[in-house]
């Protein structure tokens, strides 16, 4: 019990922390919400990722696309990849770049040659988020395989360790990990005891933030996760959603118009902030690089804060 208190408190200390710098972040960011608006972007994705400074996209022929923001447009790099996972990145550490290949083979961006580096493997899902419990992971690197195992990168001996228990979602930030099961069950993980616990409830969508987890559940109803009791609740139960992110650049969900909507959780009497454009297939919020959408028919768009 005593380490369980233990963890707890680090945990939230840490998203405090993470918190508290992303609030001054955001400070110098804010705009009327009528000033800010989804501007496209030149190009065509299937998938965009988006952490602190960098954003990838997938092409419609598995091309792989890095953002300049010099130039305000993606340009192509090479390698074929389905997946890309963008994040980790902080005041003290650059994002990490990973990539799933048509083959399940698994690819880390090398910043140095500008190209992705094959690691030994083979994963169905990666995600990237913010190390902060110990050297060997500086980066917490998550991949799930085709047989749902699970997968955790270590830095020290450069290969993925498996780690027990079977998911079919992981998701990470801020240093923290859940995953949901093929019977939408929900899971953290738990740093000192280095396993898997369940957490009440049922999910099919899981997202993690800097500082809170969000979900969907097999209804499209949105949940919020209640550090004091250690249960998701309810949340706009009038709203229904496909699609929930989460990250530094906030909390965002897409309802099945494709019509985006913010989630203000810090400040439930205006509970949410809608934005104009329909037809948005997908979302992705970064911890810093912005907000990133792409539209039914592979068009690009990012958010906008004049």
């Amino acid at each position: 019990m005593k380490s369980e208190n233990k963890e707890k408190s680090m945990t939230r200390n840490s998203w405090l922390l993470t918190t508290c710098f992303q609030l001054v972040w955001c400070a110098a960011l804010v705009a009327p919400v009528s000033a800010q608006h989804f501007r496209q972007v030149t190009g065509t994705l299937t998938q965009v990722a988006s952490g602190r400074n960098e954003v990838f996209g997938i092409g419609t022929s598995n091309q792989v696309y890095r953002y300049n923001p010099g130039t305000k447009a993606f340009v192509q790099t090479p390698g074929s990849l389905t997946q890309v996972a963008v994040g980790g990145g902080s005041l003290s550490q650059k994002d990490e770049v990973w990539g799933i290949g048509t083959s399940g083979q698994i690819y880390r961006f090398n910043f140095g040659t500008k190209t992705f580096t094959q690691v030994p493997g083979t994963l169905a899902q990666i995600v990237v988020g913010e190390g902060i419990w110990d050297k060997c992971h500086p980066y917490e690197v998550w991949g799930l395989n085709a047989g749902e195992l699970i997968f955790r990168y270590n830095y020290c001996s450069r290969g993925f360790d498996q780690i027990a228990g079977s998911l079919t979602h992981i998701a990470t930030g801020g240093g923290s990990v859940w995953g949901l099961n093929g019977s939408a069950q929900i899971y953290y993980f738990s740093l000192f005891n280095q396993a898997f616990a369940q957490i009440p409830g049922s999910l099919q969508q899981i997202a993690v933030g800097v500082n809170d987890v969000w979900g969907l559940d097999g209804n499209f109803q949105l949940y919020h996760f209640d550090s004091s009791t250690a249960l998701f609740v309810q949340y706009n139960p009038t709203s229904l959603y496909t699609q929930i992110v989460a990250g530094g650049d906030g909390v965002w969900a897409l309802d099945a118009n494709g019509v985006t909507t913010r989630m203000v959780p810090s400040d439930p009497s205006t509970v949410f902030t809608f934005f104009q454009g329909n037809g948005f297939a997908q979302i992705a919020a970064g911890y810093g690089a912005g907000v990133w959408e792409i539209d039914s028919s592979n068009r690009v768009y990012v958010l906008v804060r004049p």
